[in-house]
């Protein structure tokens, strides 16, 4: 099934439509070399691209999505007493809507929607942007990871409906740390053209992706875990008699905030229906508590990996995260083997974690998955699973297991 939904793209009158010191000796200007240099950048863009007056056929949307069903069996050990489910389900379905116009200069403009049909927190929107494309290379605005996020190499996949990110999304009892940063945070990004294999990337996002609409707040009082978070990288894609490769680095710094939240915020009125329900004197007043969080600032560097050949593929990367303060360093990373031919695919993972805290944390997990091909746009697929976390002086959890998957893409 498939409908369009038209719109026009107006042209404006006489325009056309992955040393420590060193880095944080930097980072106290709270990003405004970078974002001067990201938003001059902008400005050259969209000056050197709408020089004349263009034209353009209006952007007709065309309907996609996936629907993805797991169902999982293993068994948790957890020496802390916590009694866990040896059976779960699991969905992850969504709707794209998509279109672009060429304007008569050569600039391609793409919109591009993708709802959920489970709520994404506060939102059913999972990512929205839009992008212009061209000879200049690609400006993204919106909420999508950035350019810089999107270089960042992990570990080869069977392909389909299982990866290693659905096992971290929920069927391990813990979370990895990750080595890599990819949010879908509300920014704006820029991607070089491609030079031989090689290009740059920068973003910036004003806030962390747990903030929908940034605007302007007060720092130690917003919605926001981390404001003004800054990345840069630098990717080679290129082919060799027949031997593909893959390298990116990215530099990634994010400013931390207080953020604080209601637990309980009783007006007068609530406050006297409470109590007159609970028989009890009315204090007369509005109660509020609140908790309250301080975020330190933090960054990533890390860097990836890859070789291909035939179907083949090897990989992996390694990001380490500084966080301000003792005891709070992470280091995330990852290395696997895939293989795919026609409509098969093997692969083994394998990832690992560290935390330097009061209680240091120790973290590596497995998972052999292969995938089939059973019509277009209808994948099957499995993996055997097993993840394990050890907590100096706490509690230490382990899982084995299983996953099914059927997804289909439209």
């Amino acid at each position: 099934m498939r409908f369009t939904v038209s719109f026009a793209v107006q042209p404006v009158h006489g325009t056309t439509d992955r040393t420590r010191k060193r880095i944080h000796a930097i980072c106290p200007l709270r990003g405004e070399v970078m974002k001067k240099i990201l938003f001059g950048t902008t400005a050259l863009i969209a000056a050197g691209a709408f020089a004349a007056t263009a034209s353009a056929d209006p952007i007709s949307l065309s309907i996609g999505g996936k629907q993805e069903m797991f169902f999982g069996a293993g068994d948790v050990n957890d020496n802390a007493g916590e009694t866990w489910a040896s059976t779960g389900m699991a969905t992850d379905t969504e709707l794209y809507f998509s279109g672009e116009t060429t304007l008569d200069n050569g600039i391609t403009v793409r919109a591009v929607i993708q709802l959920e049909a489970e709520d994404s927190a506060d939102r059913n929107a999972d990512e929205q942007y839009i992008t212009l494309s061209g000879g200049f290379g690609a400006l993204q605005v919106g909420q999508k990871e950035g350019y810089a996020a999107q270089m960042q190499y992990a570990t080869p996949g069977a392909g389909g409906v299982i990866d290693w990110d659905e096992i971290d999304d929920g069927w391990a009892p813990f979370g990895f740390v990750p080595g890599y940063y990819d949010d879908d945070d509300l920014s704006v990004s820029y991607v070089t053209p491609s030079f031989f294999g090689f290009s740059l990337a920068g973003t910036y996002a004003p806030d962390s992706s747990n903030n929908d609409d940034s605007a302007f707040q007060d720092w130690n009082d917003t919605g926001s875990d981390y404001k003004d978070l800054l990345s840069v990288g630098a990717a080679f894609d290129n082919e060799f008699s027949g031997v593909g490769i893959h390298a990116d680095v990215t530099y990634q710094y994010q400013f931390g905030t207080t953020t604080r939240e209601a637990l309980i915020d009783l007006s007068a009125g609530q406050v006297t229906d409470l109590t007159t329900q609970l028989g009890i004197a009315d204090p007369g007043q509005a109660v509020e508590v609140n908790a309250t969080s301080n975020n330190a600032d933090r960054s990533l560097l890390r860097g990836g990996l890859a070789l291909s050949y035939m179907g083949f593929e090897v990989g992996g990367h390694y990001g380490h995260w500084y966080v301000d303060g003792a005891n709070n360093d992470m280091e995330g990373w990852g290395v696997g083997a895939g293989y795919t031919n026609g409509p098969y695919g093997v692969a083994f993972n394998y990832r690992g974690g560290y935390q330097d805290a009061a209680n240091d944390v120790h973290q590596d997990g497995f998972m052999f998955s292969g995938n089939y091909i059973l019509a277009p746009g209808i994948d099957l697929g499995a993996a055997v699973f097993h993840a394990n976390q050890e907590v100096d002086n706490a509690a230490d959890r382990e899982v084995t297991g299983v996953l099914f998957g059927i997804g289909l893409s439209f």
